[in-house]
């Protein structure tokens, strides 16, 4: 069962460290982000 245990931490440690990993941090003002925005609603009045 400890075993087990460990198996499903270390499972757990792997996929947040993944997904840290893969979270860029974007600041509101970057063009990149507004331009994504801008595109988004473009999208939602069709």
């Amino acid at each position: 069962m400890r075993l087990f245990l460990a198996f499903v931490d270390w499972i757990r440690r792997r996929r947040q460290l993944r997904r840290e990993r893969e979270t860029i941090q974007y600041s509101a003002d970057d063009p990149w982000v507004l331009q994504q925005i801008e595109k988004f609603e473009r999208e939602l009045k069709r």
